[in-house]
């Protein structure tokens, strides 16, 4: 089963990093993907998006990837144990997630 995080602003406090943590190493989570969309002209690229992506790595996870639902297939975040959104312009992330069905067989 795929797990969903949700923060504004990255692992910005210790009740944040401690519950991630918990999530990590409960579900044995070891490929998770960062959303960059909400992100429109940065994406991956945004400092924040980097140090999350850092700070993944850091949490044992093996593998830590971007993907931008705007251009790319969201079917592909059924690969992936854990799915992070963080903060940015999250009108415009819902836009580009309404445009796109998730279908799962």
């Amino acid at each position: 089963m795929n797990k969903l995080l949700l923060t504004a602003f990255g692992f910005s406090t210790p009740k944040i990093i401690n519950v991630a943590q918990k999530m990590i190493q409960e579900n044995k989570i070891t490929k998770a993907c960062i959303i960059s969309t909400s992100w429109p002209k940065e994406k991956e690229k945004h400092p924040q998006m980097q140090q999350i992506k850092r700070d993944l790595l850091s949490m044992n996870i093996q593998q830590v990837d971007f993907l931008d639902v705007e251009f790319e297939d969201a079917n592909k975040l059924f690969d992936y144990d854990l799915i992070f959104l963080n903060g940015g312009y999250p009108f415009y992330l819902l836009h580009y997630i309404k445009k796109v069905v998730l279908i799962r067989f």
